[in-house]
């Protein structure tokens, strides 16, 4: 985990200076809430499923622009060989750049998810501690997801285009489970009839973040 820290303090202490993943995430997904906003109608009501739908589509497409970047220091100047040739081992690798894509989403989510119930917040329960609970999820499971591959397409001159086109078809379960857990804490329903779901996210999460630690060794490799 040394090692680990070391790495996420360099990328976190690079975004405070340069500012540019964070903030173009939050532009992004403040401009989807919107272009969303007046497709279904200006202060229409939207039901609880739609709203849910509305918001991670908002966070996981703005998220992407994030992972796109995860590697693109190290590209430059082929730093990365830096890291393969250091005593460090791929897998704190692995688990420093999870942590900074969970991070940047935790960081974009805390602007985007209220202006989300500024602008269709009408008909929708606030219930805290579980929608916090479900962002947590899907932030483990999306960062984990999508480090491994960011990894893999680094190496590639259209990493930007490949990234989304293998990471979409594999998240789909999570963004189902996610859509459908927090439409039914929208509306308010029991902790039980919408728990399963949440152990799905987890599940999920803990899958592809036990692959990306065991398998990012050759991912490394390869770039």
């Amino acid at each position: 985990m040394g090692a680990s820290l070391v790495i996420l303090r360099k990328d976190l202490l690079i975004e405070v200076r340069r500012k540019d993943s964070v903030i173009s995430m939050i532009f992004f997904g403040i401009l989807l809430l919107f272009i969303m906003n007046m497709a279904i109608g200006i202060g229409r009501k939207v039901d609880p499923e739609l709203a849910a739908g509305i918001l991670w589509i908002s966070i996981l497409f703005s998220a992407v622009l994030g992972l796109g970047r995860t590697f693109s220091l190290e590209k430059t100047n082929r730093c990365i060989d830096g890291l393969l040739v250091s005593p460090i081992a791929p897998s704190s690798v692995f688990v420093a750049k999870n942590l900074v894509n969970f991070s940047f989403m935790l960081i974009s989510e805390a602007v985007i998810i209220p202006v989300f119930f500024a602008l269709y917040g009408d008909n929708i329960t606030v219930r805290l501690a579980p929608l916090l609970v479900t962002v947590l999820l899907l932030n483990f499971g999306f960062s984990s997801v999508g480090t491994l591959f960011s990894g893999i397409t680094a190496a590639t001159s259209r990493n930007e285009v490949l990234l989304p086109l293998l990471l979409f078809p594999v998240i789909t379960p999570l963004i189902a489970f996610t859509v459908k857990a927090t439409g039914e804490i929208f509306a308010g329903v029991p902790f039980g009839e919408y728990s399963s779901w949440l152990r799905l996210m987890a599940a999920f999460g803990l899958i592809f973040s036990c692959a990306g630690y065991l398998l990012f060794d050759y991912v490394m490799k390869e770039n």
